[in-house]
């Protein structure tokens, strides 16, 4: 049977919830319902009325774990083939290994190999939303939303507009670039799942005019944009350069009309507090790539601090850098790194791994605006992922694990995560992955 035809109408497992930033509701065995659109409509640890599971089709998992399906803020679908590579810092990085291999989806059979590839692997890890940087090309862009929308998965993408400072293969003149908005909205923009991000790569890959473009054009239409900011201190150095009549990183985008309230800012490592004063004040999305930032020597982003200020913030593997597609991979790096920032620069930055799924979730929903997803309430979005956690376990015969609340599960998946060990993953409650089928 195709995974397109298999469909749950509700759901009987021990479930973690995340509540806000600060914990989950962690419940042993929970009943959920979803009705015919995909919507909750009953969740408790209590089981429903025998009459309103007449005619349901239920999924029962002894020791599994189901959680609302994890939400990826920020990663680039064209550098999946070559995860991990590399490891130098970030400029000769992407000279190196990622412009030549963004070129390489000029042509439409590897787009389509690659874009089918990149949809598959983010379901079998978790992902349920993914919002992801394409390559420049207007074919590669059309065969992403089309795979997008095939894959089942909800998907914010947009091809990365670049006018100078890249190889000509690459490049985008904002006219050009504009139309290509303006195309690629009218055909999949809040169709099948998708939205259309608008999408300047960086400032310096980035004329004035392409930055001003891309503000107008997200206001104008209410679309995300989405960009890299102070990532690594020679980037920073060198945007300051490229635009010397701005003060700051941030400046350069504010005054571009590239900063606002649908603005995600991947990275923010060396904000200055002026630049957090003004990404604060437009509210903008600061997205922390831990795995990536390690990989590239890049610094570590202080998550703890910048949300305490009560900046809005996200959390996203930013493939190729970082090493997999796997948000559960990330939120242990989150954890992780915090754990460094903590040790070396004397500051409360330690972060919980409630917290981190918390941003892997419901966090990074809510940076999308989309407060029907990333928890289990009724009303929200039936996207949920099921988890086989005794893929995390040592003990494989005989007497079970000794640790074994929930709690403590919730730890070994975030810590031990295994390639297989998400089961299924489902999106308005209909089954858009399931291992082995």
């Amino acid at each position: 049977m195709s995974i397109s035809k298999i469909q749950y109408d509700g759901i009987v497992a021990a479930v973690v919830n995340p509540t806000d930033d600060a914990g989950a509701e962690f419940l042993e065995k929970a009943f959920l319902l979803w009705d015919k659109t995909g919507a909750i409509e009953y969740f408790s640890a209590e089981p429903p009325a025998l009459d309103r599971l007449n005619g349901r089709n239920m999924l029962v998992r002894e020791h599994a774990i189901a959680m609302p399906g994890l939400i990826d803020l920020h990663t680039h679908l064209p550098q999946y083939e070559f995860a991990a590579q590399g490891a130098d810092a970030l400029l000769p990085w992407l000279e190196r290994y990622t412009y030549p291999q963004e070129a390489r989806f000029a042509d439409e059979t590897v787009a389509i190999a690659q874009s089918e590839n990149f949809f598959r692997h983010a379901l079998a890890a978790g992902t349920t939303t993914v919002v992801a940087y394409l390559a420049p090309h207007a074919p590669a862009a059309k065969i992403a939303f089309e795979s997008a929308a095939a894959s089942g998965l909800r998907a914010y993408l947009g091809p990365s507009l670049m006018d100078r400072a890249v190889p000509e293969s690459l490049v985008t003149a904002t006219r050009t670039a504009e139309e290509l908005l303006q195309s690629l909205a009218a055909a999949y923009h809040k169709r099948n799942r998708c939205e259309l991000v608008v999408t300047p790569r960086f400032a310096l890959s980035c004329s004035p005019e392409m930055l001003k473009m891309c503000g107008d054009f997200s206001r104008k239409n209410n679309l995300f944009l989405q960009t890299h900011i102070s990532e690594n201190t020679d980037e920073v150095a060198a945007a300051l350069k490229m635009f010397p009549q701005s003060e700051s990183y941030a400046e350069i985008y504010d005054k571009h009309g590239c900063l606002h309230q649908k603005t995600l800012l991947g990275h923010g490592v060396h904000l200055t507090p002026d630049e957090l004063a003004l990404i604060r004040e437009r509210q903008s999305v600061v997205v922390h790539c831990p795995t990536s930032n390690a990989f590239l020597g890049s610094g570590i982003m202080p998550w703890r601090k910048y949300h305490e200020n009560h900046m809005r913030t996200g959390l996203g593997t930013d493939v190729a850098a970082g090493t997999s597609l796997s948000m559960l991979a990330e939120a242990r790096a989150m954890t992780e790194v915090a754990k460094l920032r903590a040790h070396f620069m004397k500051e409360n930055a330690k972060v919980n791994v409630t917290s981190a799924l918390w941003q892997a979730t419901r966090g990074n929903a809510l940076a999308l605006g989309r407060s029907d997803l990333g928890r289990f309430a009724v009303g929200n979005c039936a996207d949920l992922i099921v988890l086989d956690d005794k893929l995390a376990e040592t003990v494989t015969h005989g007497a079970r694990n000794n640790y074994d609340t929930l709690p403590e599960r919730l730890q070994r998946v975030i810590y031990r995560t295994h390639p297989n060990m998400v089961s299924m993953a489902l999106v308005d409650g209909g089954v858009v992955f399931a291992r082995g089928a």
